[in-house]
Parts: structure tokens; C-alpha cells; sequence
């Protein structure tokens, strides 16, 4: 079920993406080259989910949605790569942004996928205008100087200082948009506060998860497996120990499957939200 949905949702966002960048540039091709490239399309899939719990949103709105937050990751990704920060040289299992056309064009194209999120919302023909300042408001916050950009300077930080929070460091390089996923979709400020703290969390072991693949499955990421290694990455890991991280992420999950399930009403939400969940501990890469 997990994959077919996903694909789908895969499906929609590389649509919309194509029809959105027609017109041809070295910095188009360079945004399409990482939005495209082979992923879970993990947040893409959250909002689909998401979506479902009020399901009032059009398709159109909710592809939108789902296509600027996977373009504010790729962006991510795109500048992680960068030799001025982690000096990836895969991404995805295909050459970084910046091996493929180089550190200019990748900086550019990063720049380029941050702004498009933002004008997929505001030209979106069917959401209102107060829902598209929340969710203007919501991933500009996850994404700057408190959330996924501090995360990551604290991240490098960490490469010389053990002693960061890693807690922190992947609730703001990882959990806050994976919160936007969760919420962006959604109007009921109830709702929206509820899932808040949930959503974080769920960020949380998504990340943990992926420190425990890069000990235990490296070439599964579709990254270099000396990377963090030669970077001196602080992992959770490495920080807690393989069996604590595995322990820490399903307890996570567990949780908040319970609390969805308590509160949710929506059962064809919870049904698929319940999978994404379960799958994000469960996933071999």
C-alpha cells in the first residue's frame, strides 16, 4: 500500500514540477535535475495524508502544497551537498547538484527551488488568502534562521563540538519541515496545534532512522557512505548507540500513532497517516 501511494504522490508532484519549469535554463534544468531525481517522496506523501483529515482542499492546492515542500527539500539537499558544508559528492544516487553542473550553477538552483515554493502557493488559484499566508508563514519558519538553515549550522558546528544536542540539530534540520508537511495542508487552528508538537517528533525519528541506515545500510541512502565519517558528523548513533536509536525512533512512532489514532476522526486519514508512520521506521533506505 505505502509504495503504491507514495508513487502516486511521486507521480502528481514530477507532473507538476515539468509542467511548472517549461521554460528551459541551465538553472531549470539544474532545479529539475535534484526535484526529479529517484526519492521516497516522503513529505509529498504527508500531505496527501494530510490533506485528508478536513478534505477540503482542492487536488490542485494540495499538489501545489506537496511540490513546494519537496522543492524547499531539494533546495536543502542541494546546498547540504555544497563543498562549503558537507562536500557530498552523491545525492540520491546520482552525482550532486554541484558535480553536475558545478558550485555556481548548484547554489543558484537551490536559491531558485526556495523562491518557486514560495510562488507555488501564492499563485495558487484555490487556496484562500489567509490560508496561503499560514502556510507562507509555516515554511518560511521551518526552512530559516530558527529552523532547517540554523539546524544546519549547527550541524557543521557539531563536526567540532560533540557535545550539541542532536535532539535539537534534527528537530530543526529535519523535524520542522517535516511538520510543515503535517500542518501546511490544514485551517482548523485546533487541528494545526495539536499535530504541531506530533509532527516534530515524527521528524525526529524520521532522522534517526536515517543515522541508523547510514551505520547499517550506507549504499541504501543513495549517498557517499564515507561521508559522515570523514566529516565527523555527530549522529544520533553515535551519540546513543544503534540499539537505543532503533529503540528511541519506534517508541516515537508508536506514540504518536496512538495520540493520531486518539484524536484523529478522519479514519481514511489515520489509515494511511498509521502507514507512512509505520514506514518511516520500517524503511531499508
Amino acid at each position: 500500500m505505502i509504495d503504491e501511494f507514495l508513487a502516486e504522490c511521486r507521480e502528481k508532484v514530477t507532473s507538476n514540477f515539468q509542467n511548472s519549469l517549461k521554460e528551459r535554463s541551465k538553472i531549470s534544468d539544474a532545479m529539475l535535475y535534484t526535484s526529479l531525481a529517484p526519492s521516497k517522496c516522503l513529505r509529498a506523501g504527508i500531505v496527501f495524508a494530510t490533506s485528508k483529515i478536513e478534505n477540503i482542499l482542492s487536488e490542485r492546492s494540495i499538489v501545489n502544497i506537496a511540490t513546494a515542500i519537496e522543492s524547499l527539500h531539494s533546495y536543502s539537499l542541494i546546498h547540504d551537498d555544497l563543498p562549503a558544508m558537507d562536500n557530498d559528492d552523491l545525492r540520491r544516487g546520482i552525482p550532486s547538484n554541484h558535480i553536475k553542473f558545478g558550485e555556481a550553477t548548484a547554489i543558484l538552483a537551490g536559491d531558485a527551488l526556495q523562491a518557486f515554493a514560495f510562488q507555488l502557493i501564492a499563485e495558487d488559484k484555490d487556496l484562500s488568502d489567509s490560508h496561503k499566508i499560514k502556510i507562507i508563514s509555516e515554511i518560511s519558519s521551518a526552512c530559516g534562521f530558527k529552523g532547517m538553515v540554523l539546524g544546519q549550522q549547527m550541524d557543521l558546528d557539531a563536526e567540532n563540538e560533540p557535545n550539541e544536542n542532536i535532539e535539537e540539530i534534527h528537530s530543526l534540520k529535519t523535524g520542522k519541515l517535516i511538520r510543515s508537511s503535517f500542518i501546511s495542508p490544514l485551517q482548523d487552528e485546533n487541528t494545526i496545534k495539536f499535530l504541531s508538537p506530533i509532527a516534530e517528533q515524527v521528524g525526529l525519528a524520521f532522522q534517526i532512522i536515517d543515522d541508523v541506515l547510514e551505520t547499517t545500510n550506507p549504499n541504501g541512502l543513495g549517498k557517499n557512505s564515507e561521508s559522515d565519517i570523514r566529516n565527523n558528523k555527530l549522529t544520533y548513533v553515535k551519540q546513543f548507540g544503534l540499539d537505543k536509536a532503533v529503540t528511541d525512533a519506534k517508541l516515537i512512532i508508536k506514540k504518536a500513532n496512538l495520540q493520531l489514532a486518539n484524536e484523529i476522526k478522519n479514519h481514511d486519514a489515520i489509515d494511511i497517516l498509521t502507514v507512512i508512520l509505520d514506514y518511516i521506521v520500517e524503511r531499508k533506505n
